[in-house]
């Protein structure tokens, strides 16, 4: 029996990534004074003191450096198995761990291209080969 799917739970410091998955944009925050990207949302930049960040819009792309094939399935994507999952280096710098869409792992090194899925809050993104 396939249960329900985990819902999204923005926090305050997540809302504005979330708000804009919601919009079909794929934001990063940026350190203007080190200029650098990081990535999954945190208080303050890992780069420089103060550690001040603004939301920039990501390009998408990037490169697969790891690839899984999951047969045992998270809450909520039994109906899914097999699927992949997969490390991307984005163009920007930061990595970021999510759903690969591929009938077959591809090889480490493939150019990858963000693809959006789901509408509202079920809004979703994954990853694909360019």
């Amino acid at each position: 029996m396939t249960k329900p799917k985990p819902a999204i739970k923005p926090t305050q410091l997540t809302a504005p990534f979330w708000d804009a998955v919601r919009d079909r944009r794929f934001l990063l925050q940026y350190d203007p004074a080190a200029d650098r990207y990081q990535f999954y949302p945190r208080p303050l930049s890992l780069y420089s003191d103060p550690g001040e960040t603004e939301w920039r819009e990501a390009s998408g792309a990037g490169t697969l450096v790891a690839c899984s094939l999951c047969h045992v399935p998270a809450p909520g994507f039994e109906a899914e198995v097999p699927y992949l999952l997969g490390l991307v280096a984005l163009a920007e710098g930061p990595r970021v761990f999510a759903q690969i869409e591929a009938a077959q792992a591809p090889a480490i090194g493939t150019p990858m291209r963000l693809t959006w899925h789901g509408e509202g809050e079920r809004t979703v993104f994954k990853f694909a080969p360019a």
